[in-house]
């Protein structure tokens, strides 16, 4: 499949060539890096040379000489490429040639998840940021950092670097990162996320019931079919379901096109009749006799539970899938999104929680340190589609990939995690009583309302 469109685009980009030269076209782009963000000057106009500190009169081109300075990128892995891939060598190749030419030196820098952000912070306010470009989980940037001037706004930086903004900002990343109308982040572009509910095509086949994909094309997937096919599928030693406790009221939540807060509002959300409904479902659905044997308030819980092999479904994410299929060996995977909720037309699918990459407040020259990090990682890309490398390595069925991009192209993240720090007591506690039956949604919300406003008042302003 994959190999066969290849071949295609390959007969019809020498066409496409042939067809040029016979025409007696030329081109005067010397770049040996193809970009989906460069931009040509007319032949006919000609510019004075820019200074060497100054950016060129191309939008694409600059000319500087950072005077051997290190240039460090942090994540809380080993970001370095590994030149595993064309893409990898080529970003390798890129990283060699922009260091002779701007004499500079990269540096890859390995923070452990749990401290990068306390780094990012204290090493601002001592007035000497640790790295030039970070890697931040969404939570760890909003409301804190952005709100304590610890990170650097990037709209006129993205300007002054020549960047074209549609083509190199991801447009989910970018909503992700946007605060108070100001840019903060960027990500990966095409971004490429999914989720939704994975299911044992081999043990639904051995049970002798229909696939799900049927249920999705027929228009009749949504949260009462997904009770009904976890029920039927609960017979001898095989089990319907299996997640833990928050993370199915997230993809609940999600699937009814609701959170708890409203950030633009400056509001609550908890008693959003939507919000009730998905915490009903999720009391309904945690409360049920389709779950294997194991706390279900426990994060580890589902993943070791699906992977016996007799579970027939598994709400989980893009990250997680790949490994789910690696470790099943010859199980059929399959992938349909989460069923649509009550209140929904469409099937909305909960996001992973967003990172990106950020600039410190007090990074020096931060338009070229844009600039080199967008020439290092202009690549062409090495799939057909984004995810597809993923894809392919993980189902086999065409319908399982085509439901997995369709699920990509509707995401929602939750925005109520950005004060989980505040309220995560609280926010627990109200999960656990509804997934154990001990209060109904509407007495466990009442409980947590205030507590949620005054995060939000203390936060942003009443």
């Amino acid at each position: 499949m994959k190999q066969t469109r290849k071949l295609l685009l390959l007969a019809l980009a020498l066409v496409f060539a042939f067809t040029l030269a016979a025409c007696g076209g030329s081109s005067k782009n010397n770049d040996s890096s193809p970009s989906v963000s460069s931009t040509t000057p007319s032949e006919s106009s000609v510019e004075p040379s820019p200074s060497p500190d100054e950016p060129s009169a191309s939008s694409d081109e600059m000319e500087f000489d950072l005077g051997g300075r290190t240039i460090t990128i942090a994540a809380w892995w080993d970001a370095t490429p590994a030149g595993n891939t064309p893409a990898e060598q080529q970003i390798l190749q890129n990283i060699q040639d922009l260091q002779k030419k701007f004499n500079f030196t990269l540096k890859y820098e390995n923070v452990a998840y749990d401290q990068i952000a306390e780094k990012t912070i204290s090493s601002v306010l001592a007035g000497q940021p640790f790295a030039d470009i970070v890697r931040l989980a969404r939570g760890m940037s909003f409301p804190g950092m952005v709100t304590k001037d610890i990170l650097l706004p990037l709209d006129d930086i993205l300007t002054a670097s020549g960047t074209d903004k549609e083509t190199f900002l991801s447009p989910f990343n970018t909503t992700a990162s946007t605060f108070g109308g100001k840019l903060y982040g960027w990500g990966d572009n095409p971004y490429f996320d999914y989720s939704g509910i994975v299911y044992n095509r081999t043990l639904l086949q051995k049970l002798g019931m229909t696939d799900l994909a049927t249920y999705v094309k027929d228009g009749t997937w949504t949260w009462d079919k997904f009770k009904e096919i976890a029920n039927q599928a609960t017979q001898g030693d095989s089990f319907g379901f299996v997640d833990f406790t928050s993370d199915f009221l997230d993809f609940a939540l999600a699937s009814n096109g609701v959170d708890l807060v409203d950030l633009a509002a400056n509001k609550q959300s908890l008693d959003n009749p939507k919000v009730l409904e998905s915490m009903q479902f999720t009391q309904d659905v945690m409360n049920a006799k389709f779950f294997p044997p194991g706390t279900r308030s426990d994060w580890q819980y589902p993943g070791a539970a699906f992977r016996k092999g007799n579970v027939l479904m598994y709400a989980a994410f893009n990250w997680m899938t790949q490994s789910v299929k690696q470790d099943m060996g010859d199980v059929d995977i399959g992938f349909v999104p989460f069923p649509k909720g009550k209140s929904e037309d469409k099937f909305v699918t909960n996001a992973t929680d967003p990172s990106y990459y950020v600039i410190p407040k007090g990074v020096k020259d931060p338009e070229k340190v844009m600039y080199i990090y967008r020439k290092i990682y202009d690549v062409p890309p090495s799939e057909e589609y984004p995810g597809q490398d993923k894809l392919e390595a993980t189902f086999t069925n065409q319908d399982d990939i085509d439901s997995a991009i369709e699920a990509s192209k509707h995401l929602k993240v939750m925005d109520y995690k950005l004060l989980m720090s505040i309220y995560s007591g609280d926010f627990y506690a109200m999960v656990d009583e509804l997934t154990n039956g001990e209060a109904s949604p509407a007495s466990a919300v009442e409980a947590r309302k205030e507590i949620f406003q005054k995060a939000l008042d203390d936060t942003f302003g009443s």
